[in-house]
């Protein structure tokens, strides 16, 4: 009996020491299991979150929670190794693209869909066009009156503005701005808050992704104050490298169309920055969202998809 005993108290010990290592061992990293957290630029939130819905449905064994926070708040978290994936407006700046260098930080990159920031006022105001360069006289602080504009419309012009860390704020202050100052600004903390702003306000003029206002685009407002978009036009020379050459001095909406063939002068890149080499829950994401897929709900919202080709079908010639 006690030889017996002897014999098995090893025994018992090597299987409790094998259950106990197969139960610390960490899971191999799936594209179509697990958790990850998102972090998403708020302007393109609401559509990265119908992809993410779309994704979990197709994978339920996926849990993906999307967090909206500016551009600047996203990319921070991705340096720090906080998340393995996050979706920008912009690409990376000078200072940051400096601490990817410094520390030899490995990142990947997606070009996944083109936006138009969408320049939009409330409903009553009769406004329909401006020039990029009466756009940017307004947020310096050189046009203050709607009449300055040519129509009939009394009151003075609030420009609301998002936090500077937002990637569109940025965008335009290196697109519109360039280099001027801004002038007095209604602070916004959020895109969503930009838009409330401008319904509330008749005065208002704010900026947002054309993907908020897309359901509403070329649709009379009047009547329910909702938020409309005006069209644009490059007319300074200078910034003839942000457009088609053949939109030059001609007005547009912020159209898929528009968007595509860089006609609109507002148009961006969205990028998915991805630290995720394993092929985890966050590479299997960014894949799909650059699949035939992902980029149909980009087309289905405003936006226009950048690794799929896209059809244009013209039905006519205006400019508007």
């Amino acid at each position: 009996m006690m030889t017996m005993n002897k014999l098995l108290l090893p025994l018992i010990l090597a299987i409790v020491v094998l259950i106990t290592s197969c139960k610390s061992r960490k899971p191999e990293p799936s594209p179509t299991e697990g958790t990850a957290t998102i972090y998403c630029a708020e302007s393109i939130e609401p559509v990265i979150e119908q992809i993410a819905k779309q994704y979990m449905e197709l994978y339920n064994k996926a849990h993906l929670t999307i967090v909206p926070v500016t551009t600047r708040e996203a990319i921070v978290k991705l340096l720090n190794n906080e998340t393995k994936v996050i979706v920008a407006s912009r690409s990376f700046n000078a200072e940051e693209l400096a601490v990817i260098k410094k520390y030899n930080i490995g990142v990947d990159s997606f070009k996944v869909a083109y936006d138009g920031i969408a320049v939009i006022v409330n409903g009553v105001n009769p406004i329909q066009r401006i020039t990029v360069q009466q756009l940017k006289d307004i947020y310096a602080g050189k046009t203050t009156q709607w009449t300055q504009l040519g129509d009939k419309f009394y009151g003075r012009i609030i420009p609301a503005l998002e936090s500077v860390n937002s990637g569109t704020v940025e965008f335009f202050n290196d697109r519109v701005m360039v280099g001027a100052k801004f002038g007095e600004v209604y602070p916004c903390t959020t895109m969503s808050r930009v838009y409330d702003f401008v319904k509330k306000n008749d005065h208002a003029i704010g900026l947002v992704s054309a993907n908020w206002i897309f359901a509403g685009l070329g649709k009379e407002t009047k009547e329910t104050k909702e938020p409309k978009a005006i069209a644009l036009a490059e007319t300074d020379s200078a910034c003839m490298k942000y457009i088609d050459p053949n939109s030059f001095g001609s007005y547009y909406l912020p159209y898929q169309a528009h968007i595509y063939r860089r006609y609109y002068p507002l148009t961006r890149a969205v990028y998915m920055y991805s630290r995720d080499f394993e092929y985890g829950l966050g590479a299997g994401f960014t894949t799909f969202t650059a699949s035939a897929a992902g980029q149909k709900i980009f087309l289905n919202n405003g936006l226009v998809p950048a690794t799929m080709p896209v059809r244009l079908v013209q039905l006519n010639d205006q400019p508007l």
